[in-house]
């Protein structure tokens, strides 16, 4: 007869063979992957300076110049501007491959020590457990990430989001190892990442900043040890989780030096105000677009409501086996829940606040966090629910019947809603691969790079190339010589001017 655990161990399998090769797709195009737009602009003093010493040294200082340029003239996201230097074709022309390689590994890296933190760590599941709860919402995140360009392909996007994401995420890891250890080094750590986090974009500063105060309050009265994580008792421990306040003050200061830099006012013109009633009309705004973006994902997310559907009853059976074999407490779960719920309406509040057009990376982090409080918020409220039901006897024909009935209804949602699969990663991946547009992307970059890196000519005159390019981000060259792409493209590359003309009419001119 197959157990429950026999289900688990056959899904976790499945789950892991399914997320490996739903890469696939992702990293061929890695080495079809190129430079494009703010990734040029960014990346104009490195460039220079790499080619001119290569020196470590002086590509620091030329990155540092850039922060300062654009503190002064654009925007106060001091750590994201340094990160933005760094993009791989300012060093080599073929080394753009490596970004999705980078930012997988930091999504795949920080939400996996994340989970395994919470799942295996403190409430003593088992690994195989944990890889199913790991590869499932690694899959959600990464294929259903609302702008691919900017989650996995485009550095500029991803520097500037994915990876604040896994900083506040590493962050939040470094709380939880600190409370079971008490070992300083994760303060230190926790310091390091939360410093950088106050650099970079809003939403996921918001993140750290909320993710440690909720462990502060959980973890104040309720210290941990490395030897018994489901133990807690009112000690002058507790206040120890104090330490924590560093890191948190840190991140503050890092988002006051951000807020205030002069290039905020300037790009957000003269409207620009920092003011008390417009912070708090923003949070109100934040819930009610909270709401709205959580009636939006169940109509048309149908693919992420079917796998977290799976996980709930995975969940229960495991919480529930869980809560008989150690003490653990889930208190005041209605607050808690709506707690992670305000931390997902949180996400919305930058936006708000800036009155601006948000860029690619926002809807990414608002699904990243959604995902991942929605799973915190089912691991809470069902551990509540375990542990107040706890006496009584449920027969294990009845979970049985439960995993059927949970993978059924998933079913349902997966075929009502299969026009959401074209949404993913892999299918646009998959369809810009088959149809041929990949390969004619990569032979039409390299002629675009070789045609730029010819000394000889100091006014390049490019054949024009498609904006589309399924996942991959490409800011075009136009016939404007004044256009941004154009100037950014002409710097970078070292040329008094470039345009670009139909592809047809450049051949007829190469003839």
């Amino acid at each position: 007869m197959i157990t429950d655990k026999a289900y688990r161990k056959y899904l976790t399998y499945l789950a892991i063979l399914v997320f490996l090769l739903s890469l696939l797709p992702i990293l061929y195009l890695a080495g079809i992957d190129r430079a494009s737009g703010d990734d040029w602009g960014y990346g104009l003093l490195t460039h220079r300076a790499w080619l001119e010493s290569h020196s470590l040294i002086k590509v620091i200082q030329a990155a540092l110049q850039t922060v300062d340029n654009y503190y002064r003239t654009w925007q106060g996201t001091w750590f994201s501007i340094f990160l933005f230097t760094f993009q791989p074709e300012a060093f080599s022309y073929e080394m753009y491959w490596i970004v999705p390689y980078i930012m997988l590994g930091l999504l795949i890296g920080s939400v996996s020590s994340f989970l395994y933190q919470v799942t295996v760590r403190f409430l003593h599941m088992a690994v195989r457990d944990f890889l199913l709860f790991d590869m499932i919402i690694l899959f959600l995140l990464i294929q259903f990430a609302p702008r691919k360009k900017s989650a996995i392909f485009w550095y500029n996007g991803t520097a500037h989001y994915t990876v604040p994401f896994a900083l506040a995420l590493f962050a939040i890891v470094c709380f939880m190892r600190f409370v079971q250890t008490w070992r300083k080094r994760h303060v230190v750590w926790a310091a390091v990442w939360l410093t950088l986090l106050g650099g970079t974009n809003y939403l996921a500063a918001i993140l750290g900043c909320l993710g440690f105060i909720f462990l502060g309050a959980y973890f104040y009265r309720k210290p941990g040890n490395a030897e018994d994580e489901s133990h807690f008792a009112d000690t002058k421990q507790g206040r120890k989780v104090l330490w924590m306040g560093i890191p948190l003050v840190l991140e503050l200061i890092g988002l006051l030096i951000s807020a205030l830099a002069p290039g905020n006012a300037r790009r957000g013109g003269e409207t620009y105000e920092i003011s008390l009633g417009r912070m708090l009309g923003a949070v109100a705004e934040a819930f009610r677009q909270g709401i709205v973006g959580v009636i939006y994902s169940v109509r048309q997310h149908p693919v992420t409501l079917a796998a977290l559907l799976v996980l709930a009853v995975i969940l229960w059976d495991i919480l529930r086996e869980k809560v008989r074999q150690e003490t653990f407490r889930f208190p005041l779960p209605g607050l808690v829940i709506f707690y992670f719920f305000g931390t997902y309406c949180a996400m919305y509040w930058p936006g708000i606040f800036a009155g601006v057009e948000v860029s690619g990376g926002v809807p990414n982090t608002i699904y990243w966090v959604g995902v991942l409080m929605t799973f915190c918020s089912m691991l809470y409220g069902l551990g509540w629910l375990a542990v107040r039901l706890s006496g009584l006897e449920i027969n294990k024909n009845n979970m049985r019947y439960l995993y059927m009935a949970g993978i059924a209804a998933a079913f349902v949602l997966l075929v009502l809603g299969r026009s959401n699969v074209k949404d993913s990663t892999d299918y646009m991946c998959l369809e810009y691969i088959l149809t041929g547009q990949a390969r004619d992307y990569q032979a039409q970059m390299e002629q675009f790079t070789q045609l730029l890196t010819d000394d000889a000519e100091d006014e390049v005159i490019l054949p024009s190339i498609n904006d589309w390019q399924g996942p991959l981000m490409h800011m075009p060259v136009t016939e404007n010589p004044d256009a941004w792409t154009n100037q950014t493209v002409k710097e970078f590359f070292g040329k008094k001017r470039v345009v670009s003309i139909p592809r047809q009419e450049w051949e007829e001119r190469m003839q």
